[in-house]
């Protein structure tokens, strides 16, 4: 079953598996044009995906696709009127890429060295300005700190010596958490 949410601003129910028109979807997808057209001749044969187009509105029938949208660009290929679709808020759509791996989190406050270390290992190839950080005096350098001061904000990176400025705290703000109850 799926969780259902009534949004009341655009009395849309969130969660809920809908037939939308395509036409009232925007979005394309990049995937290779070769898999594309195995969905559509796929969706033409069945007439409906089973995999829902994830989408937010964006006004009264307007849509716009922010997971699988390779369903929606096949389901238009393949001259599918309506796709099968589950909308979904701002909230929600963050913690869609929370749940595909997208968005990585760790709470500074509690997590253990390891932790750390593997975090900026994924935070040094994923974010340009931190390729020269190293991950385990990073890690080393924030357990110690912790031990002894009580984490507020993100400034104390700036005087560990990590390669951590203060031009790069605001980059790092969407990644961490500071909060001692938050898992």
């Amino acid at each position: 079953m799926l969780l259902t949410i009534k949004d009341s601003s655009i009395d849309n129910p969130l969660g809920q598996i809908l037939r939308l028109p395509c036409k009232f979807i925007k979005g394309e997808s990049d995937i290779l044009p070769m898999i594309i057209s195995t969905i559509a001749e796929e969706l033409k044969r069945t007439s409906r995906n089973v995999l829902p187009v994830v989408v937010i509105s964006t006004g009264e029938d307007k849509y716009k696709a922010v997971l699988n949208a390779h369903i929606l660009t096949a389901a238009r290929q393949a001259k599918l009127d309506f796709v099968w679709c589950i909308i979904v808020n701002d909230d929600m759509e963050k913690q869609l890429r929370v749940e595909k791996g997208e968005i990585v989190r760790i709470n500074l406050k509690i997590a253990t060295e390891k932790e750390l270390i593997s975090f900026f290992e994924f935070i040094k190839t994923q974010e340009k300005g931190f390729s020269k950080i190293e991950p385990l005096l990073t890690a080393r350098a924030i357990v110690e700190y912790r031990q002894v001061n009580n984490l507020q904000d993100l400034n104390f990176l700036t005087k560990l010596k990590c390669g951590i400025g203060k031009t790069k705290l605001p980059l790092l703000m969407p990644f961490t958490i500071l909060d001692p109850k938050a898992n």
